[in-house]
């Protein structure tokens, strides 16, 4: 009985601590992330967000240092600026893709087994495939699967 309650204790104190840092990591996410979701974030939304936007960041600094060692270098540049141009939309196509298929499956309650879910990578890769050579990042579309 004695050691329910100081344990009792302990525990709020580490939820209290846990939903503190929540509440800051929720205020320190862009307004964009926020209003990608209706209404109140869950404390796993807002993990999930800010991991996004962590990753996102780690890779705008990890381009930032390659346009860095090229300059110093002396290299006006990797890529030509036609390619550099390409490279982005692709890179922007694929980022699009998969924001798309997240929010079906989170929101639309889609699963890679359903067949319209299975359509939808096909006509995304054959659309990827047909106007932007180089690297498929999204996987390859299933088979067809029925529901």
């Amino acid at each position: 009985e004695t050691y329910k309650l100081p344990h009792r204790l302990i525990e709020k104190k580490r939820r209290d601590r846990i939903n503190e840092c929540i509440a800051q990591l929720k205020d320190l996410l862009p307004e964009h992330l926020k209003l990608t979701t209706l209404g109140h974030l869950e404390k796993a939304v807002v993990l999930e967000l800010t991991l996004k936007h962590l990753k996102a960041l780690t890779a705008l600094t990890e381009q930032q240092h390659q346009k860095i060692i090229a300059l110093q270098n002396g290299e006006r540049s990797m890529k030509s600026p036609v390619q550099a141009d390409l490279d982005a939309f692709h890179s922007g196509f694929q980022t699009c893709a998969k924001e798309v298929l997240q929010y079906l499956s989170r929101f639309e309650s889609w699963t890679p087994r359903e067949q319209r879910c299975a359509q939808l990578l096909g006509h995304l890769h054959s659309i990827s495939s047909q106007f932007l050579p180089g690297p498929q990042l999204l996987s390859p579309p299933p088979g067809p699967l029925s529901k």
